[in-house]
């Protein structure tokens, strides 16, 4: 029958034979269906049916098929940034009268949503030491959840996996780790038994500063009732982002192979230049997190962080940096540094700075992805202007 301009407009041809190389994105809203009887599955997780972007996309479904493959995991979902998967499964997981054992060095936005916002929700939290965090029966036996990094952002000091799920398991708690420095390509920490896996996919997984979006890793069992929040708290990732997301997710392997090597060059370099107090990286066998990161990781990772004596002398290095950018970010092609004191724990307390052992004069290191040498002799000039 003959149809008029607007309908020609909006209705066009759906090429069914196509086989794009790049998985298509589906910038939607929602989704039609063959028939009213498709609705009974609306809110069934996985679902072959779709119906709206808030709940699933094919996009976002392809990535997630894919992020769980790399984590060795059952399923994956995906949020609108790391943040917004770190708070959703704590809200998820936790009801008011709980309590959560986490470490006391953590990303700033965690450290300060269990300080200020957990407890308008009736958690109750436990910050431990590392070594307290392998003995839960006595410092936190209540735990309903525990919740740590490794490594930890930004002094990248590394935690046994195994001896964390172990205290977990003798007091009955559910083991929830932060994975984004080390990235799935370097270490699974649910093939050590932790039960969730979160990333800020912002960060290696998306790769290229321009996408922010979060990941959250396991089974299907745990990851079900997320499933449900996510669709009611509305914090998932657009289309365009996931496309985004699958495009870095076929250079990640490669993309860490190098940020690994560059990243172990330039902390050998570091540790020979007088100026640096401390370099802090698990590659070094000066390291005391390098047992622990042999025994868990098949690579160290692109982060790095490095100890000048002052306030003073990091904001000298940080600006006298010409390759490097002074930025906020990590996880780029770009090497990118940041003064963790004033930027991502700069929420924190002095005396929180002090018990996460972060020192005014740290500079963070996300080691990007130019040549290596480039790199050692920017900051070869650049520790030369502090005196």
């Amino acid at each position: 029958m003959p149809q008029g301009p607007s309908t020609h407009a909006i209705h066009g041809q759906n090429q069914r034979g196509a086989r794009p190389v790049t998985y298509p994105i589906y910038q939607t809203a929602a989704f039609a269906v063959e028939s009213n009887d498709a609705y009974e599955h609306i809110g069934d997780y996985g679902s072959d049916d779709y119906f709206y972007t808030r709940y699933d996309n094919p996009t976002l479904r392809n990535v997630s098929q894919k992020l769980a493959q790399l984590e060795h995991a059952e399923e994956c979902l995906l949020f609108a940034s790391g943040m917004t998967a770190i708070t959703t499964v704590l809200m998820t997981l936790l009801q008011a009268g709980d309590t959560i054992a986490a470490s006391r060095a953590l990303y700033g936005g965690t450290l300060q949503f269990l300080r200020d916002f957990a407890p308008r929700y009736g958690f109750h939290t436990i910050l431990l030491a590392d070594d307290q965090l392998y003995d839960l029966e006595r410092h936190a036996p209540q735990a309903k959840v525990v919740y740590f990094e490794s490594p930890v952002n930004p002094r990248t000091d590394c935690l046994s996996i195994r001896r964390v799920v172990e205290a977990a398991r003798r007091i009955g708690a559910l083991v929830v780790k932060d994975n984004t420095f080390a990235t799935p390509i370097n270490q699974n920490p649910l093939d050590l038994g932790v039960d969730l896996v979160i990333h800020s996919a912002t960060k290696y997984i998306g790769g290229h500063s321009d996408v922010t979006a979060g990941a959250v890793l396991g089974s299907r069992e745990r990851l079900l009732p997320i499933f449900t929040a996510r669709k009611v708290f509305g914090g998932i990732p657009s289309p365009h982002d996931a496309f985004l997301l699958d495009r870095s997710l076929k250079t990640l392997e490669l993309r860490m192979a190098q940020h690994n090597a560059s990243a172990l060059a330039l902390a050998q370099f570091l540790e020979t230049m007088p100026q640096v107090r401390q370099v802090l990286y698990p590659g070094l066998p000066a390291s005391p997190s390098y047992p622990v990161a042999q025994e868990q990781m098949r690579g160290f990772g692109g982060m790095l962080c490095i100890e000048l004596d002052s306030l003073k002398a990091a904001k000298t290095l940080c600006d006298r940096l010409c390759v490097v950018l002074n930025v906020a970010h990590l996880g780029g092609p770009e090497t990118m540094v940041s003064l963790p004191a004033l930027t991502s724990h700069a929420a924190l307390t002095p005396d929180e700075l002090q018990r996460a052992r972060l020192t005014p004069g740290m500079v963070r290191i996300s080691v990007g992805l130019e040549n290596t040498e480039d790199l050692i002799e920017d900051f070869r000039q650049a520790l030369a202007f502090i005196v």
